[in-house]
């Protein structure tokens, strides 16, 4: 009986444990950026970057800077899937991507075809 007990008293203290050490938040998650703030973001995110991910880095603000937010969208699941991103980078990206995403979805429930034809892409090749 006492070893029955000993081992309910140790699996409540275990699960006690990783339950309060396992949920620990210290970086807080990623917010979207602004219009405003997401060419700077993505330029110093990318200002020391390799030929080819400033190359890339500069296509996704190019379509951004013409409204295009399907091939920007693409452009950053693109980029995203590079190895070889810093943190920097990648949390830069991944704020680009929510931002974006916004305005891709707001295009389609508008009618955009292109935007519609982006997000099934995507959807089926996650």
């Amino acid at each position: 009986m006492n070893t029955l007990r000993f081992n309910f008293l140790l699996t409540i203290l275990l699960l006690a444990v990783v339950s309060f050490t396992g949920c620990s938040r210290s970086n807080p998650p990623p917010t979207p950026l602004t219009m405003e703030e997401l060419p700077g973001v993505v330029e110093k995110a990318f200002s020391t970057a390799n030929p080819e991910l400033k190359g890339l880095a500069s296509g996704i603000l190019a379509a951004m800077q013409a409204k295009d937010y399907a091939k920007a969208f693409m452009g950053i699941q693109n980029l995203l899937g590079k190895p070889d991103l810093n943190p920097e980078q990648t949390t830069a990206l991944t704020r680009a991507s929510m931002t974006v995403s916004e305005l891709v979805q707001a295009a389609q429930s508008q009618g955009d075809a292109k935007a519609t034809q982006v997000l099934k892409y995507h959807m089926e090749n996650k």
